[in-house]
């Protein structure tokens, strides 16, 4: 009953209603009761704090309620209660874990089948609708164009890197007979291989360690939204993903998982295409796309990777009208909706899949 779930702790909530109906009864108490007269300025200075606390207290318990109870959206992280609640109402996963439907073992008689392997950004994190997702949007397409021949697999997962997306690559090849794998790259996808250590590890924010977030929503809204961004793990992020980049070492690692996923498609005969994700907004000094972008297309290019850099489709496009929300960096459908026609006009919009 009072144990922590979409709505956090309840008890601990009726302990602050409590706390804040008592400062409004003693602020009442002393208007009534304090003998203002005998200590004038006593009693101003009193009632005014008194005042200010009750309306302080008010305007907190009303914030308290509306993100215990009724925000519901995500966050770059999706750990706060408001995150929880928005994948509790809007997400459904199959079997394997993945926000698409069920697949049939068995590919329709002549259909083509394209597994979409990314992260977060293809698996439409922020986004509603799985119909506003770019390879959804590319999967109406096909639709529309010739019903019923391309059947396109949203095989995402949030938190996915390189590293992690050969073995599902390898399944869909070969449990589901993809004739296709459209590889989304985003530039985070080789943190998994960047060292972290107890005190800097940019892929998980502390949590805080003072207060319960399911016991008071409010501080943890502030905590996410004033604290968190000026920390270093969090605000050196991108400079820190650059960092890995400039790391021969690392880069050459890197190189030998994408080349794994290059092999196995080689292996079963079937095509790869690489679609390069930008993020939406950068922080930091040391990561600029455009110079990223280039560096993994001329590893593409040497060899002979096909992709597309999906960086041109929203230059120009103020990041605002780009994102999820204001605390959510993720592409919103508008950001969606321009990687599908980039990618369509890159991939299919001239010839049919193989």
């Amino acid at each position: 009953m009072w144990a922590g779930g979409a709505y956090g702790y309840l008890l601990d909530y009726l302990v602050l209603c409590g706390l804040v109906v008592s400062l409004l009864v003693h602020t009442w108490c002393f208007f009534k009761l304090f003998p203002r007269e005998k200590h004038h300025k006593t009693g101003l200075v009193l009632g005014n704090m008194l005042v200010m606390l009750a309306m302080l207290g008010v305007v907190a318990l009303a914030m308290e309620t509306h993100i215990r109870f009724t925000m519901v959206a995500t966050d770059s992280f999706g750990v706060s209660l408001p995150a929880r609640r928005w994948f509790a109402l809007n997400t459904k996963l199959n079997s394997l874990g993945c926000r698409d439907k069920e697949w049939s073992a068995e590919k329709p008689p002549g259909v083509t089948r394209i597994a979409f392997v990314g992260d977060s950004f293809t698996y439409g994190w922020g986004i509603k609708r799985t119909a506003d997702r770019f390879p959804d949007l590319i999967q109406a397409r096909f639709d529309a164009r010739a019903p019923g021949t391309v059947e396109i697999l949203n095989v995402a997962k949030p938190g996915w890197n390189t590293g992690d997306e050969l073995q599902p690559t390898t399944d869909m090849i070969e449990r589901y007979g993809v004739d296709e794998v459209v590889l989304c790259y985003v530039p985070n996808d080789i943190e998994g291989l960047i060292p972290t250590t107890d005190d800097f590890n940019p892929t998980r924010p502390p949590e805080p360690v003072l207060f319960n977030p399911d016991s008071f929503c409010l501080l943890d809204y502030l905590y996410r939204r004033v604290y968190l961004p000026r920390l270093p793990t969090v605000r050196g992020f991108d400079d820190w993903l650059a960092e890995g980049y400039a790391d021969e070492t690392i880069w050459r690692a890197h190189q030998k998982q994408l080349f794994a996923i290059k092999r196995v498609c080689d292996q079963h005969d079937v095509r790869l295409r690489v679609a390069l994700l930008p993020f939406i907004k950068t922080g930091g000094e040391k990561l600029h796309l455009d110079k990223l972008f280039a560096l993994l297309e001329r590893l593409l290019d040497v060899n002979g990777f096909e992709y597309a850099d999906l960086l041109p489709s929203i230059t120009g496009v103020p990041s605002g009208d780009l994102v999820v929300n204001a605390s959510d960096a993720h592409p919103n459908e508008e950001a969606n909706r321009r990687f599908a026609e980039a990618l369509w006009q890159a991939f299919y919009a001239s010839r049919k899949p193989k």
